[in-house]
């Protein structure tokens, strides 16, 4: 769904998308179920094998993961200043 939204701003499918429209032979399809299919039967197979035997590798964390940690530790470090009194001054009238 996210390469059909010509709106998207991601790297990949934007990169996707260009790749399909300059290729005008490649079509992809959605297929309720894999088996029967030998094409998806040996991208089930490969990918079975790539668990099992292949390198890890780590990827990227997304924006909003960033953003949602940026929030909580800059949160925490207020919480902190502010139970020591190193914000919002308290005055005695």
């Amino acid at each position: 769904m996210a390469i059909l939204n010509p709106k998207s701003h991601h790297s990949m499918v934007r990169e996707t998308q260009t790749l399909l429209l300059s290729h005008k032979h490649i079509h992809l399809r959605w297929l309720k179920a894999h088996v029967g299919y030998l094409g998806n039967e040996c991208a089930d197979q490969l990918a079975k094998e790539a668990i099992t035997k292949g390198d890890p590798f780590l990827l990227p964390k997304p924006l909003s993961y960033l953003k949602a940690e940026i929030m909580s530790a800059a949160l925490s470090i207020w919480q902190d200043n502010r139970n020591n009194g190193e914000t919002g001054a308290v005055h005695t009238i």
